[in-house]
């Protein structure tokens, strides 16, 4: 059985390309494997209608508290904490046929 969409807090939300309407909220949860102890994000997702996009963007206050850099390199990384020199790469590595919403309930 799958995962059901919570209530959304606003009904719609505004972008640089106009108002884009929710359907629901997912809160997802999210593990970044690290040698000194793995980090466990539990992000709050918002459904959105009329959105298009294959990312997610992570708000700066989860990247200061968990001392997360992001790098807009060649190959797009993040290293954790003081660690500078282990790299996890972001990609997508498949670019999918399914409907997202249902993947993300699944």
């Amino acid at each position: 059985m799958g995962k059901q969409l919570l209530p959304t807090k606003a009904k719609s939300y505004k972008s640089a390309l106009g108002k884009m309407t929710s359907i629901g909220t997912i809160i997802k949860e999210i593990i970044i494997p690290h040698s000194k102890g793995n980090i466990k994000l539990n992000p709050e997702f918002v459904v959105l209608d009329d959105a298009h996009i294959q990312g997610f963007l992570m708000g700066t206050d989860y990247q200061r508290i968990y001392g997360i850099d992001i790098y807009n390199s060649k190959n797009r990384h993040i290293t954790i904490g003081n660690n500078k020199e282990k790299k996890f790469l972001l990609d997508i590595y498949q670019v999918s046929t399914h409907d997202p919403l249902e993947e993300l309930l699944n």
